[in-house]
């Protein structure tokens, strides 16, 4: 059996134990992350709707909002795994989380 756990910030660690006791025979265990792409994409459009006139595009926002949350959701992922204390499969994936968990 495969079982996979969605992990968000607020929640991973219940998500973590659950699957610890619920699954604990489990073949493989995938732990999946989904970072949205909507927070990024703000920044990227008040950058240049509002705040770009007149300064270098190597200022944007957005890159670093993008940055911020690639560490953040290593992180998380880690912790997780760390956690869960067995080999497990880490997968981070971005888009709209709908979408994603599903695929």
């Amino acid at each position: 059996m495969r079982a996979v756990v969605w992990l968000v910030e607020g929640t991973w660690p219940a998500c973590v134990d659950a699957v610890r006791v619920h699954a604990p025979h489990a073949r493989e265990v995938v732990l999946l992350h989904v970072s949205g792409s909507e927070v990024p994409g703000v920044a990227h459009g008040a950058f240049a709707g509002l705040m770009g006139r007149g300064r270098a595009w190597e200022a944007d926002p957005g890159d670093r909002v993008e940055a911020l949350g690639d560490g953040s959701a290593a992180e998380l992922l880690d912790a997780a795994a760390d956690r869960l204390g067995r080999p497990c499969v880490r997968e981070e994936r971005a888009g709209r989380p709908e979408r994603e968990v599903v695929a």
